[in-house]
């Protein structure tokens, strides 16, 4: 009897050990989001847009007075990424190529820096928010618009995402550091554990391990809903 009850209290410990084993695993999988969630949205029920016409028009009359309502206004939102850390908003077009998207929103709104287009990405850089333009990865034809907060950057960003768009020195400038480049890429290299940019399943690590979910959903934006 003794013998059952042994192996039946043995039996008990193994299955907390694997529980909390997987659940610990579970948990890192999250990223940096800390509410993981299967995308609810798909390539093929992207919002409406406006026509191209129509969005150019609509910037050109406008007088945005700052990054988050030059484009929360003129575009649809699809997902957030939001830590007790910053926050990124995720805005698409499929009516841009983004060099031309990249000329339109600064000649309604200057920013501080533009970068080059350079390897599917362009960047702007304003007070207080970076407007990320990144090609789909999984789509051609989608440009996905990051409106990303100082904070969010500063905290989550992998400097090496901002190569060939922005230099070291730039960044540190725009961010208020004499040295966060350099700073931040030591953690990312020893952690593993950065932020690289938003694919349509999430954001992702820069070292690929995970994904830094959103709270996915339709919202914001002209033609949403529809």
């Amino acid at each position: 009897m003794k013998d059952y009850l042994v192996l039946f209290g043995v039996g008990i410990i193994i299955i907390v050990l694997f529980m909390n084993i997987f659940a610990g695993n579970n948990d890192r999988s999250r990223g940096i989001s800390g509410s993981f969630s299967d995308p609810a949205l798909t390539y093929d029920e992207l919002p409406e847009e406006p026509s191209k016409e129509k969005i150019i028009s609509s910037l050109q009359q406008s007088d945005p007075s700052d990054a988050e309502k030059l484009v929360s206004n003129h575009f649809p939102l699809i997902d957030t990424v939001r830590t007790d850390q910053g926050i990124s908003k995720v805005y698409v077009t499929r009516e841009f190529k983004i060099p031309e998207l990249a000329n339109l929103l600064a000649d309604t709104l200057e920013p501080d820096e533009k970068s080059d287009y350079n390897n599917g990405k362009q960047v702007l850089v304003y007070p207080d928010h970076f407007v990320i333009m990144k090609e789909s990865e999984e789509k051609p034809g989608v440009v996905f618009i990051e409106l990303s907060n100082d904070q969010f950057v500063r905290n989550h960003y992998s400097p090496g995402f901002f190569n060939g768009l922005l230099t070291y020195a730039v960044l540190n400038r725009m961010l208020g550091s004499s040295n966060w480049a350099e700073n931040q890429a030591g953690r990312c290299r020893a952690s593993n554990d950065c932020y690289g940019g938003y694919t349509m399943y999430g954001g992702y690590r820069s070292g690929d391990t995970g994904t830094f979910r959103g709270s996915t959903g339709r919202g914001g934006g002209p033609g949403a809903g529809k």
